[in-house]
């Protein structure tokens, strides 16, 4: 092989760039639907498509999947890996309308759909040619938006399943609603926030006239009042039960009953709770039990509506300051405290949410808790503590799942109502279909009203599994029997979605066929900023220098530093945990990048300086010298840690182990010792090249193979140069992931090698402590070892001295030296230890 492959400052862009032509044109990642191979089929997370939004903690989370599955590959595994696009729903209709600066409910539906297309296509445009740029191995073939046709197919398909199985119903109840986006929530769509605010105490009174006080953080509420509770064993209020009597709500004077319930606690105020409609959960819950009146003061777009009286059309912050006023002035005012409380909030909107009376679509959930903990019992967590986040989700559910959204761009209901309200479901065999502009079958010149909502993202969302297996029968989607692809392989994903995502599409499959959607799961962190908070768009918007580059965006890291070298930063903390970014890691995985290719570039250099026979000639390990056997028995113990690592979707134990073999081991002890075999042939027989040869070139094809799931693009390189043509095979990524010869791993090292090794790292340790550079040539070093190391010369030129003495007798140490005790390698147990000393340079 020729060096003139070989550009001393090589152009990682130029090579990223033939490797992406080099797969695309030989269609490396394709799934074969015709192969005998075990298939491994991978449920990757569709992103949303906001082009504005992406940051390098995504191109983590992406990152650390796709290392799994490139080793499952090179395993031999046929990979079915698609990708996915989620571009319907809140947050590409939020995107839409601060671009375009446009409000949706003053343009028609269609215009503002045909906005949100267009946004879609163009981001996923974006993102695709991320993830290529980035390295990911999917299968182009198989990619899939969640507004398509194939999707919205999919997604009616379980909406129709689901009711004709009776797990959808319709039902006017109190639901969670965002008053930003004016669209209702499901309790997954909501977080609690920890804030300060202020507890009023609040007089209602009884019939004499008597205080009765409540402590509330929401005094706005005091109109949708319809029921005071005492706990059932608190003597205070037994009077008051047992006589039925009502209390007087102040301000708005109309009474309301004094019930009982177990959940009042006794030590909590003055154990008088006011129950609204609606503060919270528990009001619902109570209103439902109780069969309580129904008194709605807060509107869908977050203002009182006539029932609040003079406080009509505020919003709730200036109705709570308005009400509080007139308590104040009226006497009911008795107290006010500062508090820490937990609110409620929208997800998207970050504003708090309410609960207001609008008919939904609801798939029944609350009834099967315990099936679903037990599917979350079945599947393969990596890593296992993330189990827990499901098990709490489950056990803390608190209504059905809301799947009704009042948007514009989303999959339809595949519904209409005739004149009596009576529901019309359309037929499987009309599939997609959109209400609002067709009519369903044998229903023609008839008066039916279209189900103008849509549904909920993760209704389609939560399908992955059965849109990738073409559940639906898509005939233009490329896989024929669901069967080989459902369930699939794994699910990879963040820790933050498993409430939504990961718990949504179990209780699809679950319900759809009674199964699991796959049986693995694989969960990572988030990608951290560098004061240790969650990366966000926030950071890409504030961080950009004067020549435009932002450090959190991944075109502008992979174009400075390499996509490998962004890759390798991900590999950085084990599976699950969260990674903080750092500039400089990424600097640190292109150090690697450009290492490697000089490594690449001194084997074929050094073995270019042997003969043709040395060249041809392969040695068998045992007939190996003893430094080169140390080298592929380190080689082999490495490989067998970095599949241990792969084998638990642990790549970070790879990458450690790697991490230290190369540099250490492989750059620092080997390559600097082995140099002496060709540059100074003389002194060597052809046997002893040869050896170094075999060992050569067997240690960068297995690094190759060891580093392609981490750096796809440089490996590759580097395989095209030195070792397609031998092997025939178009890509390195196809062969096969190096393989553990036991055997090898546990050979014993010679003693004369650890002797040697040990007087190289007592130099350098000797050369740090006294600030003597790696190139600068020491006088004299003298080595004090009952043992003599393998081979002096070979030290002695890795170790830059004038002159190297070895001693095995007591050796008394000159003036102008230092020593240092260094224990031999792998011999720490027995402590065993040799004496390095040098003498020190003249300045």
């Amino acid at each position: 092989m020729s060096l003139a492959n070989f550009e001393e400052d090589f152009n990682h862009s130029q090579l990223e760039q033939e490797a992406l032509d080099l797969w695309s044109r030989e269609n490396i990642y394709a799934y074969d639907a015709n192969s005998d191979a075990e298939t491994f089929s991978v449920d990757t997370p569709p992103p949303y498509v906001s082009a504005a939004h992406l940051h390098v903690g995504h191109a983590m989370s992406y990152s650390q999947a796709e290392f799994l599955v490139r080793y499952q590959r090179m395993l031999g595994k046929n990979i079915y890996y698609p990708m996915g696009f989620d571009d319907n729903g809140l947050p590409t209709e939020r995107y839409v309308e601060q671009k375009y600066k446009i409000n949706k409910k003053k343009i028609t539906r269609p215009e503002f759909r045909e906005l949100c297309i267009k946004e879609t296509q163009e981001g996923g445009a974006i993102y695709e040619e991320l993830w290529k740029s980035l390295g990911l191995s999917v299968d182009w073939n198989f990619k899939y938006s969640t507004i398509n046709t194939h999707c919205r197919h999919t997604a009616q398909k379980s909406f129709v399943d689901l009711y004709k199985k009776g797990r959808i119903y319709r039902s006017d109840e109190p639901v969670i609603w965002d008053t930003h986006f004016d669209t209702s929530l499901s309790q997954a769509d909501v977080e609690t926030l920890s804030r300060r605010g202020k507890m009023f105490d609040i007089a209602f009174k009884d019939k004499q006239g008597n205080d009765l006080v409540i402590s509330t953080t929401r005094p706005e509420l005091l109109g949708a009042c319809v029921a005071l509770y005492v706990n059932p064993q608190d003597e205070r209020y037994a009077d008051l039960v047992a006589s039925g009597e009502n209390a007087v709500v102040p301000l708005f004077g109309y009474e309301v009953p004094i019930k009982t319930s177990e959940e009042v606690k006794v030590d909590f105020g003055t154990g008088l709770m006011m129950c609204c409609t609606f503060g919270d959960a528990e009001d619902v819950a109570k209103w439902k039990k109780d069969k309580l009146d129904l008194r709605i003061i807060i509107g869908r777009d977050g203002k009182l509506l006539p029932l609040a009286g003079k406080y009509e059309g505020l919003a709730v912050d200036q109705a709570r300051a308005a009400v509080v006023k007139d308590l104040k002035e009226e006497g009911f005012l008795l107290e006010t405290h500062v508090v820490e409380q937990n609110v409620s909030v929208a997800e998207r909107s970050g504003q708090p949410i309410e609960f207001v009376m609008e008919p939904q679509w609801f798939i029944r959930v609350m009834d099967m808790k315990e099936e679903l903990l037990q599917r979350c019992d079945e599947i393969e967590w990596y890593p296992e503590f993330m189990k827990v986040r499901l098990q709490h989700w489950i056990e803390g559910l608190k209504y059905d799942w809301n799947i009704s959204r009042q948007r514009f761009y989303g999959v339809p209901f595949p519904i209409w109502y005739d004149e009596d309200g009576n529901v019309v479901v359309a037929k499987d065999s009309e599939l997609p279909i959109d209400p609002s502009e067709q009519q369903p079958a044998g229903y023609e010149g008839q008066n039916l009203r279209p189900e103008l909502d849509v549904m909920d993202t993760w209704m389609t969302s939560s399908l992955s599994p059965q849109i990738n297996a073409n559940w639906a029968g898509g005939e233009t989607w490329g896989i024929e029997n669901m069967d080989d692809i459902f369930p699939m392989g794994v699910r990879v994903q963040a820790f933050e979605i498993i409430r939504t995502w990961l718990f949504y599409t179990v209780v699809k499959s679950h319900l759809h066929h009674d199964s699991l959607p796959w049986k693995r799961v694989m969960i990572s962190g988030w990608g951290l900023n560098e004061q240790g908070k969650k990366i966000s768009k926030r950071d890409l918007e504030k961080y950009t220098d004067k020549d435009g580059y932002n450090r959190y965006e991944p075109a502008a890291l992979i174009e400075k530093y390499s996509a490998d070298a962004l890759r390798y930063w991900a590999a950085g903390s084990h599976l699950g945990q969260d990674l903080k970014f750092q500039e400089k890691s990424v600097k640190a995985g292109r150090r690697i990048v450009i290492k490697l290719w000089n490594v690449a570039r001194l084997t074929q250099m050094l073995i270019g300086e042997a003969s043709e026979e040395v060249k041809n000639t392969q040695v068998e390990f045992s007939q190996l010298t003893p430094l080169d056997q140390w080298l592929l028995t380190r080689l082999h113990q490495t490989t067998e840690q970095v599949t241990l690592g792969f084998d638990k979707f642990d790549y970070a134990v790879g990458r450690e182990a790697l991490e230290k073999f190369f540099w250490s081991t492989y750059c620092d002890d080997y390559l600097e010792l082995v140099k002496e075999r060709f540059w100074k042939a003389e002194q060597y027989s052809d046997a002893e090249r040869a050896s170094a040869v075999t060992a050569l070139q067997q240690s960068l094809r297995t690094l190759l193979g060891l580093y392609a799931p981490y750096m796809p693009f440089i490996t590759e390189a580097i395989y095209q140069r030195c070792f397609k043509e031998a092997e025939g095979t178009s890509s390195l990524h196809i062969t096969s992931f190096p393989q553990v010869d036991t055997a090898i791993a546990q050979q014993p090292i010679a003693q004369s090698v650890k002797v040697m090794l040990a007087a190289l790292g007592g130099v350098r340790q000797l050369r740090s402590a006294n600030k003597i550079s790696a190139g600068k040539v020491l006088p004299q070093v003298w080595i004090n070892s009952e043992e003599r190391p393998l081979d002096p010369s070979m030290l002695n030129a890795a170790a830059r001295c004038e002159t190297l003495s070895i001693n095995t007798e007591v050796h008394t140490v000159v003036d102008i030296s230092e020593t240092i005790q260094v224990y031999l390698p792998e011999d720490k147990e027995q402590k065993q230890a040799i004496e390095v000393t040098l003498a020190l340079p003249v300045e």
